[in-house]
């Protein structure tokens, strides 16, 4: 009973006096803030990161040309965009957007020892297949082992150096690729001065070297009756002229 004597005759400030009472505008923001901080901070966070999404979409440069880069190893970033630049020395302002942008989409088939790099081989595959399925590439730089690790998924898919089409089942791909070496252009190509990597002009060189090119058939294929694909497909071939030959445009 003791607890109730205590209580007797006492108000009903007396009773609530733990109770925090917000008298003032900036006790009710403090407490505001006390219980919606955390929200308020997911909600900026996310509104950043849809801002940086949105924007990095909007600021994307198209490139007007996309160029395949199949190899048993991984070049450096640095070479693969010198070569880039390279490229885009050759070729015209597709998109009319008033510069020259060449990518080259690098996919690595090396050799597979571990699920880690099975996992990986597949990824690649995926966006191989998907690039391919997209038309994005039209001119191939590959060297021996990836060509070889890709197995069957180039049958028909080349043309020959005369410009007929493969046919399905052919295996005469000797005949649908000329060495990095035969392209005045590609064999000029040299690591920019101030972006030099880990691996010296000497093995950038001898790696280049390794390389082969051929070109896509557009016989039987998806870029037949696209009249976008058609014109993207015959433009690569100009250019792809333009690196055997070393005339630029």
């Amino acid at each position: 009973m003791a607890r109730e004597r205590y209580l007797v005759g006492a108000g009903e400030d007396t009773i609530h006096s733990g109770v925090i009472e917000l008298k003032t505008p900036k006790d009710k923001r403090a407490n505001w803030w006390y219980y919606h901080k955390r929200q308020l901070l997911f909600g900026l966070i996310a509104a950043g990161l849809l801002g940086s999404l949105i924007y990095s979409i909007a600021s994307k440069v198209e490139p007007d040309y996309s160029v395949a880069l199949v190899t048993s190893y991984n070049l450096p970033e640095e070479v693969r965009s010198g070569l880039e630049e390279h490229i885009a020395l050759y070729a015209d302002d597709r998109n009319g957007d008033g510069k020259v942008t060449v990518q080259v989409n690098s996919y690595v088939f090396g050799e597979v020892v571990s699920a880690q790099d099975y996992q990986a081989t597949q990824a690649t595959y995926a966006r191989f297949a998907g690039d391919t399925t997209l038309g994005s590439n039209m001119i191939y730089i590959h060297d021996a082992q990836a060509f070889e690790n890709l197995g069957d998924s180039f049958d028909g898919f080349f043309q020959y150096n005369d410009g007929t089409p493969m046919k399905e089942g052919a295996s005469d791909y000797e005949e649908a690729m000329r060495p990095w070496s035969d392209y005045k252009g590609l064999a000029e190509f040299t690591v920019p001065e101030g972006q030099e990597s880990k691996w010296t002009p000497e093995v950038v060189a001898e790696l280049c070297g390794r390389l082969r090119v051929s070109l896509r058939t557009d016989v039987g294929s998806n870029i037949e009756n696209n009249k976008k694909l058609e014109a993207y497909y015959q433009d690569s071939l100009v250019l792809a002229e333009r690196l055997r030959t070393g005339e630029k445009p």
